[in-house]
């Protein structure tokens, strides 16, 4: 665009979207323009504010993981047909129902310039599973029970039983398996965490707190060197901004994109919508170990109190689909009715809540956060929760970090959250709700349940495997310690003369970048 050219409302609008960025990518992004446009790439992360660790072991939140996915590689990875194929590995195979072997490519190098060896990997999965570690994945890998390096390019991973996630939790995903360099993560110590060395496309340079992230091609990247020399990341708290920066030409790529603005968006010439159904659930979580959710009585009332449906519309404006179970559709046994514990019921509601030991006008804080739409999650239950039955439950707005902080340490009663990005049934019943789960931060425990997951882990034929989560799911909703909401949509924005981007339902971002061309 000529700048001679731009009338009023297009010069409004580039200040607004200047206004939406962190300062010091407004300024990047006005020292920059000396650099080819097809050089550089500003890749925002929107509707987040918060990135505490670039640690694959010790990642919790997925900002940190679309750095992490650009920064290293993991022994495998999903294609774009969601299939699981080599990365670090040049190839796989099961020796016997325990006994994975690995063949990893030669040559390959991490950013400081050492080559990668089944040393590292040994390290790296060794380091997710020691407690010192405190990594949230930990639990992926209690499997394992012994890893062998029979030489320098070959590793052989020994489980205790034969389990079946074991490749998925070995993928570049949410697993904290990315591959690390035992060299320097003994020579950095805990400064590894904002000094990351990896083999992966792109190289960390800068990172400004709350501001974002800058990211220069790795020139001996195994997968050959990225067309794109430089990423930016900026940080953008609010979708709505993010969209007004791609709109103003601010930056070229969002990691998410205002719901509300998708049907009018998927029109528009000069933006180009990514967009399909997402490996996600959102919920409100309820810790069982405080009043009233200690009663299932009071957990089971709520669940059938308000209207999954209407949620939908109202919050992601139809960009999901009601929650029939806690696993997302795109995972669960299909075909499957809803369950009468997540059906909108107001008498059945107002029937389970009588048999409570607690009364209605029990005080409950809910916990919200984040942009608008995670809010309005919040805003919707409590409305119609509290019209249907009476109840007195009231928000307490937070930050984000600071709701997960108290997630973690057990300091709340209930709260909206959920997960994106998980792909196998036993990341989403097994760390959120069994009794070793990383993400189990309601108290739940149930020895029936656990005995479910462990017969689905060990379960190879993935039909026989389904079955076994969906009664593990039947289970858990009877006992409801966390409330179902919706699974959404996935989005990403981008110009139109971005090519090469493949979006997966698990929201990856930063893998994507060393195939990226602009112009």
């Amino acid at each position: 665009m000529d700048a001679l050219t731009l009338n009023r409302r297009q010069a409004l609008s580039l200040v607004a979207a200047a206004a939406t960025l962190p300062i010091s990518f407004r300024a990047q992004a006005q020292s920059t323009t000396s650099q080819s446009p097809a050089s550089l790439l500003r890749a925002a992360i929107t509707g987040y504010t918060v990135i505490n660790t670039f640690d694959p072991a010790k990642v919790t939140q997925l900002p940190e993981s679309y750095v992490v996915w650009a920064v290293f590689n993991a022994l495998v990875k999903f294609n774009e047909k969601m299939e699981i194929v080599p990365d670090l590995a040049e190839s796989y195979s099961f020796i016997d129902p325990t006994t994975l072997e690995f063949k990893l490519r030669k040559g390959v190098k991490f950013h400081d310039g050492s080559d990668l060896t089944s040393d590292d990997v040994k390290f790296s999965l060794e380091r997710v599973l020691d407690e010192k570690t405190a990594s949230p994945n930990r639990a992926k890998l209690s499997s394992i029970k012994t890893i062998e390096t029979p030489d320098a390019h070959t590793v052989r991973i020994i489980t205790q039983a034969p389990f079946a996630p074991l490749l998925t939790y070995l993928a570049n995903t949410r697993t904290g398996t990315q591959i690390v360099p035992r060299k320097a993560v003994e020579a950095l110590g805990s400064k590894f965490d904002l000094n990351p060395v990896g083999t992966g496309a792109y190289v960390l340079k800068e990172w400004k707190t709350g501001s974002g992230v800058k990211l220069e091609a790795f020139p001996d990247y195994f997968d050959g060197a990225p067309k794109i020399q430089t990423v930016t990341m900026p940080l953008i708290g609010e979708e709505s901004s993010g969209l007004t920066a791609l709109q103003g030409g601010q930056i070229d790529l969002t990691s998410t994109a205002p719901f509300a603005s998708i049907p009018n968006l998927v029109k528009d010439p000069k933006i180009k919508v990514y967009k399909q159904t997402g490996l996600n659930v959102r919920y409100i979580g309820l810790n069982g170990r405080k009043a009233p959710f200690d009663d299932p009585h009071f957990r089971r009332a709520l669940a059938m109190a308000f209207d999954r449906q209407a949620m939908v519309r109202s919050v992601v404006f139809g960009e999901g689909s009601p929650a029939t179970g806690l696993l997302p559709p795109a995972i669960a046994k299909p075909g499957q009715p809803v369950p009468p514990s997540l059906t909108f019921n107001p008498a059945a509601a107002k029937a389970e809540l009588a048999k409570s030991k607690y009364p209605a006008d029990t005080e409950i804080k809910l916990l919200i956060w984040g942009p608008t739409w995670w809010r309005k999650i919040g805003e919707f239950f409590v409305i119609q929760v509290n019209q249907v039955l009476g109840t007195k439950i009231q928000i307490e707005a937070g930050e984000s970090n600071a709701v997960f902080g108290r997630l973690r340490s057990g300091d709340y009663q209930a709260a909206v959250w959920g997960w994106l990005g998980f792909i196998d049934a036993d990341e989403y019943l097994g760390d959120l709700l069994g009794k070793d789960g990383s993400r189990n931060f309601h108290g739940y425990n149930n020895p029936a349940f656990e005995a479910l997951l462990e017969k689905g882990r060990s379960e190879v034929d993935p039909a026989v495997r389904r079955d076994v989560y969906r009664e593990a799911e039947l289970m858990m909703l009877e006992d409801m310690p966390l409330i179902p909401c919706f699974n959404s949509n996935v989005h990403n924005l981008s110009v139109p003369g971005l090519k090469g981007f493949t979006q997966l339902p698990y929201s990856n971002y930063g893998d994507q970048f060393a195939k990226l061309q602009l112009g």
